[in-house]
């Protein structure tokens, strides 16, 4: 995909330095859309400053409360599980058009993102379900490397929410 620099919006304090944002808008989609990368190295405090910094993304982006709510949960959840299950630097992008925003984020663990049981006494296994219940669709693509989630940011909640375990998703 080809893109364009622009401005990228000011870091939320408290970075680290173990992360790298780049804010782009693409030109080849057909609908004005707007895309951040960032990369971070995998710890634990990485979490946090992935969620802050896709709030401030999403209010740049003037995205409406809710979605931009749930998607901070969704990218906390799936930067979680890259930094606990994954392996190697964990990369976080965001594209936003007129009706979704698409969260990808990659390491490099080949083993698919996938849902487990929580025991009632358990704190982990429940990060997927979580965003299987925010999105509008997730799964995982190439090759286990990804994992995605797209959620709608028209104010009205979706039809139904569909779990796609294996995908293509198109990058546009």
């Amino acid at each position: 995909m080809t893109t364009h620099r622009t401005a990228t919006p000011p870091r939320p304090r408290g970075d680290g330095g173990g992360a790298h944002a780049v804010g782009a808008s693409t030109a080849r989609c057909p609908l004005a859309s707007h895309v951040f990368e960032m990369a971070m190295e995998p710890v634990d405090v990485h979490v946090a400053q992935a969620r802050r910094t896709t709030a401030t993304v999403l209010k740049h982006w003037s995205l409406p409360e809710t979605p931009a709510e749930d998607a901070r949960l969704v990218v906390s959840e799936l930067v979680s599980n890259a930094i606990i299950h994954g392996s190697g630097d964990v990369r976080l992008r965001l594209r936003h058009d007129e009706h979704e925003l698409r969260i990808r984020v990659t390491d490099d663990s080949t083993a698919p993102a996938r849902r487990r049981r929580a025991s009632a006494a358990g704190l982990g296994g429940r990060g997927l379900h979580l965003v299987a219940c925010l999105s509008l669709r997730w799964g995982v693509a190439d090759g286990g490397r990804t994992t995605y989630a797209v959620i709608p940011t028209l104010t009205e909640a979706p039809p139904c929410r569909r779990t796609t375990q294996s995908s293509t998703e198109p990058t546009c």
